[in-house]
C-alpha cells in the first residue's frame, strides 16, 4: 500500500470515529438478515431518519427468514408505509422472505451471485451485505460515495467521474482489513460533510489535498 492511500485510509477512519453515524442500530450488527432488511429500507429513502422505526418495528414483528415468508403483504405495507412506495416494496419483502427459504434454507446468502438474484437486490446492495455481514472486501459505491471520491481526486474536471472510474479507484484503496469501516467512513462523509450542494470542505478532513476544494478557494481568490 503506497503512503497516499495509507495517509487516505488514516483520515477516513479517524474522521469515522469521530464523527460517523455509528449508533445505527443496523451497523451495530453483523446479523446478515438484520443489515438485508436495513439496506432494503435505505433504497430510494432520502433520510436516515425515517428508516429508524420503521427498521425497529419490523425486526420486531419479522425477527427472521422464517416469519418474513410468513407474512401478509398487507401486514408488511403497514409497517413500512412512511417509506413509501409501499407496494413495490410490501411485495419485494415478502417475494424475498419466500426466497430465502425455498432457495437458501432461511439464510442470507454469502455470494454476489447468489444475492442479486434476490427480489430488489442490486449491486449496491449485495455489496454491502458482503462487506457488513461476513466481512468480504467488497466497495460500497454509492451517490455519496462517489462524490467523495470524485472531488478528492479529480475536481471540478472531471466531476463526477464515470462509474468505471469511481469503481476501479474504490477497488485501489480499499484496504485488506476495516473494510465497513473505510467503506461507511466514505458514505458518510458525503451524507454530512460533501454534500450535493453547498460542501463544508472546511469540516473535511481531505480540505488541504481535495483537488475540487482547491479548485474552489483559488476560484474565490482570483
Amino acid at each position: 500500500m503506497g503512503n497516499e492511500n495509507k495517509n487516505f485510509l488514516e483520515k477516513i477512519s479517524c474522521w469515522y470515529k469521530k464523527h460517523g453515524r455509528t449508533s445505527l442500530p443496523w451497523r451495530k450488527t453483523s446479523n446478515p438478515y438484520e443489515i438485508l432488511m436495513a439496506e432494503m429500507m435505505l433504497q430510494k429513502t432520502h433520510a436516515v431518519e425515517q428508516v429508524l422505526p420503521v427498521y425497529k418495528e419490523f425486526l420486531r414483528k419479522y425477527p427472521n427468514v422464517q416469519r418474513l415468508s410468513e407474512a401478509e403483504e398487507i401486514e408488511i405495507k403497514k409497517i413500512i408505509c412512511s417509506l413509501g412506495l409501499q407496494n413495490i416494496r410490501s411485495r419485494r419483502f415478502k417475494e424475498l422472505g419466500v426466497k430465502l427459504k425455498s432457495q437458501f434454507k432461511s439464510k442470507v446468502p454469502d455470494e454476489y451471485n447468489d444475492l442479486v438474484s434476490l427480489p430488489g437486490v442490486g449491486e449496491y446492495i449485495a455489496n454491502a451485505v458482503l462487506c457488513m455481514a461476513f466481512n468480504k472486501k467488497e466497495v460500497m459505491v454509492d451517490a455519496n460515495f462517489g462524490r467523495v471520491l470524485g472531488r478528492i481526486f479529480y475536481g471540478k474536471e472531471e466531476y463526477p467521474p464515470s462509474k468505471n472510474k469511481t469503481w476501479k479507484l474504490a477497488k485501489d484503496l480499499i484496504p485488506n482489513n476495516n473494510c465497513r469501516q473505510f467503506n461507511l467512513g466514505i458514505i458518510d462523509l458525503g451524507a454530512i460533510v460533501c454534500k450535493p450542494k453547498s460542501p463544508k470542505c472546511e469540516l473535511c478532513p481531505f480540505e488541504e489535498v481535495c483537488i475540487y476544494s482547491i479548485q474552489t478557494k483559488n476560484a474565490i481568490m482570483k
